[in-house]
């Protein structure tokens, strides 16, 4: 009687150990999947965050659908709010200003779909007698990416 009870018994410790080792190996790789998607993200926005690095770097004032490369990566301008001058000046005649840009990367073999980040710009100038002087990038603060379409530009 002892032998036609462990034969089920084995047969069903055995068939539980495989379907516990099957469920361990899909969880690991839907992990690895979830990290590879994670660094795709990740390189898409160092990207993005160097095209607009690119874009902004030029004197002149960014124009909406100015395109560029940087590398593998092109990218175009597709919203540009700005810049935006304080009314107060700093010591040596220094103002400050703000503006907002959304970049998108054009798609590769990598990142199948169009990405777009928004950025908040730090800008300055130096006004003189004759006018206002060129402007400068102080910082480049990004303000959404994460995969998502932004809808135009970010306040």
């Amino acid at each position: 009687m002892a032998a036609g009870f462990l034969l089920p018994l084995s047969a069903t410790a055995s068939l539980l150990l495989v379907l516990s080792s099957v469920s361990l190996q899909a969880a690991a790789l839907q992990a690895r999947s979830q990290v590879q998607t994670g660094q795709r993200l990740r390189q898409a926005e160092d990207r993005l965050m160097s095209a607009a690095q690119h874009l902004l770097a030029a004197p002149a004032t960014p124009v909406v659908g100015q395109t560029g490369q940087v590398g593998p990566v092109a990218y175009s301008l597709v919203a540009f709010d700005g810049p935006h001058w304080d009314g107060a000046l700093a010591a040596g005649g220094l103002q400050r200003g703000r503006a907002a840009a959304t970049l998108e990367l054009e798609p590769t073999a990598e990142q199948p779909r169009a990405l777009r980040a928004a950025y908040g710009l730090e800008l300055s100038r130096t006004l003189t007698p004759e006018g206002p002087g060129s402007q400068q990038l102080l910082a480049v603060r990004e303000l959404g990416l994460r995969g998502r379409t932004s809808n135009g530009v970010a306040p």
